[in-house]
């Protein structure tokens, strides 16, 4: 076992943004004659969508939605975003508001990257340095930042310039990054502006060479292709230590020490030589987050799962159940050095002056250890309970969706797009539901401990999709109008 995952392993053995401005007008030109045409073309091709309609969009496939939303008529644009914000921005319960909003606009690992980049920037004195991107993945960029924890402040996108394509700029020299982190920005720095170290795994002698090399290619690679980073770790530790059992007196006794090895088996090895780079800590952390929100492993898993996909083939670069040992070490690895921080924090404060301080860092380690039980022996009760709770399940006002339904629609939404490309309508397929249960189910298996995953989930239960016709699409949007307006009905009763 690896030096790094001490603390939970002994412990587990003993038990939206407002819509987005439009587009600037380019500088010194008049705009073009047919511009003036638009408001009028939009109201032309506004689409008659009923109340009902646009109530069960919201709460079955709020993207959609939201990219129709242009095409709406005037009074149903206002009900869409009313709803948007309860079931996407601001749900019933606060801390859902990180996980749905990133998800929705933009890669959570994506975004770490962009952060830590912008960060390193800052921190290291490139005021030049500036990012030009649209004004709805900015508003996610804040979110991620607001959710992984990171030590920074960001410009209000209203103080930021805008290009004329509608892009706003964010120069680094306007972004503020804490102390701690703008210290550990520039300790990078150094290793990466150092002598470089000896990067062939055949020729490293040492644990001192070996820790300068991972330390290296973490930090030069790490939150610029993580795909590359997580594989070329993985490869690099595999090949240092069949060549140092090669040397052993008994090569073959040595090498089969390794030969049950798995992916998260060769990072618990890595993990234990270096510490988290600025990039990996913000991974940790949002991965953490978001299961402590979740109480489940599926949202992290397909998040990592989409940002280790192969750019050509559109596939994940290794196995799922390899994914998920990886998904688990790295929790590890991010939970054991969180929890360490903290502990040290509390020996170094004064009981009563710092007494809220203390309570913080405690409930801090709380959080991650329990964070942590989910990828160890998770639970399969949302996935049980995910085909009754899929859908509009109005609350009694007719008009946000229960928790429990925002809940499944999450999980429903994300694994349907990380396992079908993109995001699909029971309406439209007979077994979409069952497959995407079938999927979670799995998911869940990957997490549990030997012996104790769920026979019901299995790859080989999930079908090809089967279409449904025309009649049966158009009985099924019925159906779903009808329990709508009986529940808008029983509520304006009860009112």
């Amino acid at each position: 076992m690896s030096k790094n995952t001490k603390n939970l392993q002994n412990k587990k053995d003993e038990k939206k943004p407002a819509a987005p401005k439009a587009p600037k007008a380019p500088q010194g030109s008049a705009a073009p004659k047919h511009e003036e045409k638009k408001p009028e073309k939009k109201v032309e091709e506004a689409q008659v969508m009923t109340e009902e309609q646009v109530r069960v969009m919201a709460g079955t496939d709020p993207d959609k939605l939201r990219q129709n939303i242009k095409t709406l008529s005037p009074d149903m644009k206002i009900l869409a975003f009313s709803l948007l914000e309860k079931t996407v921005i601001n749900p019933a319960d606060p801390t859902l508001a990180f996980p749905l909003e990133v998800r929705k606009t933009t890669n959570m690992l994506v975004a770490i990257g962009v952060i830590s980049t912008l960060m390193d920037h800052c921190a290291n004195g490139d005021d030049s340095f500036a990012l030009a991107m649209r004004q709805t993945d900015y508003a996610a960029l804040i979110e991620c930042a607001k959710g992984a924890g990171y030590d920074l402040k960001l410009p209000e996108i209203k103080a930021l310039p805008v290009t004329d394509d509608g892009k706003v700029v964010v120069e680094a020299k306007k972004v503020k990054v804490g102390e701690a982190e703008k210290k550990k920005l520039q300790e990078e720095k150094k290793i990466r502006e150092g002598e470089k170290p000896e990067l062939d795994p055949e020729k490293i002698t040492s644990e001192e060479d070996l820790k300068k090399a991972l330390e290296y290619m973490f930090i030069t690679q790490g939150g610029r292709r993580l795909t590359g980073t997580l594989t070329d770790g993985i490869e690099f530790m595999k090949k240092f230590r069949l060549h140092e059992a090669s040397l052993a007196e008994n090569a073959d006794a040595a090498k089969a020490k390794f030969e049950t090895y798995n992916s998260g088996d060769w990072l618990d090895d890595l993990f234990s030589y270096v510490q988290p780079s600025v990039f990996f800590t913000g991974i940790g952390r949002g991965m953490a987050n978001v299961t402590m929100v979740e109480k489940n492993p599926i949202h992290a898993f397909v998040i990592f799962r989409d940002a280790v996909k192969d750019k050509e083939t559109g596939n994940p670069v290794l196995s799922d159940q390899e994914l998920a040992y990886c998904v688990k070490s790295i929790m590890k690895w991010y939970c054991n050095v969180t929890i360490e921080s903290n502990k040290k924090a509390v020996e170094g404060l004064d009981a009563k002056k710092n007494a809220k301080d203390i309570e913080a860092c405690n409930h801090r380690i709380a959080d991650l250890e329990k964070a942590f039980e989910y990828f160890t022996n998770p639970s399969f009760d949302d996935v049980i309970s995910l085909l009754e709770n899929i859908g509009s399940k109005f609350t009694e006002d007719g008009g946000s969706l229960t928790p429990e339904c925002q809940k499944a629609n999450s999980i429903f939404n994300m694994v349907c797009k990380t396992y079908y490309g993109k995001q699909l309508s029971t309406a439209d397929y007979k077994n979409l539901d069952t497959n995407i249960q079938q999927y979670a189910g799995c998911i869940i298996n990957m997490f549990r401990e030997a012996g104790s995953d769920d026979k019901n989930y299995a790859i080989s239960n999930i079908t090809e999709l089967e279409e449904r016709t025309a009649e049966e699409k158009e009985a099924i949007i019925k159906e779903a109008k009808k329990e709508w307006a009986d529940r808008k009905k029983a509520s304006e009763k009860n009112a």
